[in-house]
């Protein structure tokens, strides 16, 4: 399949979420997206949700019947698949919350999987954020026309405009994530990658999501989503170039995954072990465009 393209009206595009209570936000964001349909050939949604209280699923239910192209899948998370899911817990004893966005962000995959090859490429976004212009992906895609990309996630930023995800972040330079440094890296670790980038930077990363990414749709199928430090993350991660790391990092580190972010086990951000996968199967161009900026409520 050829990705090159001129303009986005020759994109296919699948835009896809997870949500639960989505309120205000999801309403909000989901109506901005349906505008960018007139910029791109072909833009369809799937969104998957549980256990909502708020209305979530009836205006989910809403759109799928007013919009053609629109899809969404609503579950029950019971006792029995709980016991499934969740294997660690905080110092209180409640469950993993990045254990059950892992969870869902495979349910999605594992839905999304039988259609991605109508699609040409897959925007998966977090709809707790807060898009202030959809047209910024559009322009995302322009900047990248003549650039070959398998990833390029947004520039999430905080209320005082610095970038927001680095539990999702890993580059040379920033190569251990709390899994191997446990408090230092939120202490410390965490405030160095959390910079004020300037407009108009590509910058290339070995992860990242930022609240939003664009996936070639092959890259996107081509894995699953993990949270747990098993043999193979362990395996990919020992593959990676780390000499750039800073000295700081290097003395805090651990040789071996450590519990951490308040949990009983070692737990890592979901996307990491997911793109560090996409990478071992060829899907390795990955960045971060600086100039595609959203704002989160938190």
């Amino acid at each position: 399949m050829s990705y090159q393209y001129q303009s986005t009206d020759e994109i296919r595009l699948l835009a896809i979420g997870i949500t639960r209570n989505g309120g205000f936000m999801l309403k909000k964001n989901i109506k901005s997206l349906l505008k960018l349909r007139k910029k791109f050939k072909q833009l369809d949604f799937y969104i998957y949700e549980n256990d909502s209280t708020d209305g979530t699923t009836e205006f989910l239910k809403s759109m799928a019947e007013k919009h053609e192209g629109f899809s969404f899948f609503s579950e029950n998370i019971d006792e029995e698949k709980r016991s499934k899911i969740f294997t660690a817990q905080d110092e209180y004893g409640k469950p993993c919350r990045i254990e059950l966005i892992t969870y869902a962000r495979n349910k999605l995959l594992e839905l999304v999987k039988p259609i991605a090859a109508n699609y040409d490429y897959i925007l998966n976004i977090d709809l707790d954020i807060l898009i202030q212009n959809t047209n910024q992906i559009a322009s995302t895609f322009m900047r990248f026309k003549d650039k070959p990309f398998d990833c390029v996630s947004g520039c999430g930023m905080t209320k005082w405009l610095r970038y927001r995800d680095a539990y999702a972040f890993r580059a040379p330079d920033f190569p251990y994530g709390p899994e191997f440094l446990s408090n230092y890296w939120w202490q410390t670790t965490m405030h160095q990658i959390q910079k004020r980038y300037r407009r108009g930077l590509i910058i290339p990363v070995w992860s990242a999501f930022g609240g939003a990414a664009i996936y070639k749709a092959e890259a996107y199928v081509s894995n699953e989503y993990n949270c747990h430090c098993n043999e193979e993350f362990l395996r990919l991660h020992e593959q990676l170039d780390k000499s750039k790391a800073g000295q700081d990092q290097n003395e805090h580190c651990s040789k071996v995954p450590v519990p951490n972010t308040g949990y009983t086990k070692p737990i890592i951000c979901e996307h990491v072990p997911f793109h560090y996968k996409m990478r071992a199967n060829g899907f390795g161009k990955f960045y971060i465009d600086t100039s595609w900026r959203f704002i989160f409520k938190d």
